[in-house]
């Protein structure tokens, strides 16, 4: 839909309080008012709240929301969202996806939102300090125990590697048959306080975002930090300018130097269900996700793209040291949480159960049993093939 009204027509759109997540949908509002005659006024919530919050809560205050995947279900589950499947542009869309991220957004054989910017758990290291990121686990513990390595386990981050590991271990999450390899997730939760008694206490209240800014700031106030592993990927810290060092990104460590498994984080753009304006905003997120704005004003105005166009752009690279060179394999062979309804909270229980046993430095069957229970607890759908697929 193109709009040629001299005063454009202003959305209300919701995003997450990050430079990644709100400067390079702000970068677009030129190309949104040429194309649509509209413009986009952007709000932002804390990352906490983007990771925890219902969609719900808040939808009916905003035209466009940029969304976590696993809210889907309960989102349509609430009629907070419209179907996208009328788009045209959706199977172009589809066949320039970073990895699995536009296929996070379905739900119920239909599209609820469309991936404007992709992530998954992956390393980060001063190239000052280090020539690279370490390819296994072990390297990465090696590493650990002279000082030189940063993880993020707060809760939500502490169940984003536990799933990352156990699906690197062979034995996803939230399979159909089997929520919880009650072997696997012992051996897994064992090797996370590991590495835990090997980082820095402060590790545990930290998120990806305070790696980063701890790795930048390191040898300022006479750390040696060198490297974060297991935390979700920000190309500002890549850029140059951003921060007074810069930090390259590479693979997750994993234990076959394979790199795979990794938890997929990532947004995507939604439209409320209860917009004034659902034909105008269905195509301003389509555009906002296409390759002219991906590959363009979005990435170049600091926003991490979900379009391989944009991952693929030699531009690209050169202004954010290789990260998306450099990361697109450990994307492209993620894990994806399931779409089914209730997972929010169920994420939610997990997150506490598994940090609190790595901060308690013991894994028994009271945790395993408390894992295995969750489904039963928080689920409203049964989890099934077409719930991961």
């Amino acid at each position: 839909m193109t709009l040629t009204s001299s005063t454009p027509i202003a959305l209300r759109g919701m995003t997450w309080d990050h430079p990644r997540g709100i400067d390079g949908l702000r970068a677009c509002d030129a190309l949104l008012r040429e194309r649509h005659g509209v413009t986009v006024e952007w709000e932002a919530r804390s990352l906490l709240a983007f990771g925890d919050q219902h969609i719900a809560d808040f939808a009916q205050h905003f035209d466009l929301m940029v969304i976590d995947h696993p809210h889907v279900p309960d989102a349509v589950d609430a009629d907070a969202l419209l179907p996208l499947d009328a788009l045209p542009e959706l199977g172009a869309l589809e066949l320039e996806s970073v990895g699995r991220s536009h296929e996070s957004y379905r739900y119920r054989d239909a599209q609820w939102a469309l991936g404007v910017d992709a992530a998954a758990q992956v390393s980060a290291f001063r190239p000052d300090r280090m020539d690279g990121a370490p390819v296994f686990w072990s390297d990465a513990l090696e590493i650990a125990r002279t000082g030189g390595v940063l993880w993020p386990y707060k809760p939500v981050d502490a169940f984003s590697t536990f799933a990352s590991l156990m699906a690197q271990r062979g034995a996803a999450l939230a399979e159909p048959d089997r929520f919880v390899d009650r072997e696997v997730a012992a051996g897994v939760i064992e090797f996370m306080i590991e590495l835990a008694a090997a980082v820095p206490a402060w590790c545990a209240d930290a998120n990806p975002i305070d790696v980063a800014e701890a790795l930048v700031a390191g040898g300022d106030r006479g750390d040696d930090y060198r490297v974060g592993v297991a935390m979700f990927g920000y190309t500002n810290y890549s850029r140059p300018g951003f921060r007074e060092h810069l930090l390259a990104y590479d693979d997750i460590p994993s234990f076959d130097g394979q790199s795979s498994g990794s938890t997929l984080g990532g947004a995507g753009i939604a439209v409320s269900a209860s917009t004034r304006h659902p034909e105008l905003a269905i195509a301003v997120a389509a555009t906002l996700a296409g390759a002219e704005a991906q590959v363009g004003p979005y990435t170049a105005g600091g926003g991490q793209p979900g379009n391989l166009r944009a991952w693929r752009s030699v531009s690209a690279n050169e202004a954010t040291l290789g990260f998306f060179r450099n990361t697109l394999r450990t994307l492209e062979r993620a894990w994806v949480r399931p779409r089914v309804l209730g997972w929010p909270d169920l994420q939610l229980a997990l997150s506490h159960l598994v940090r609190d046993a790595v901060l308690a430095r013991r894994v028994d069957a009271t945790v395993l049993d408390a894992i295995e229970r969750l489904p039963a607890l928080h689920l409203r759908e049964p989890i099934t093939t077409g719930s991961i697929a």
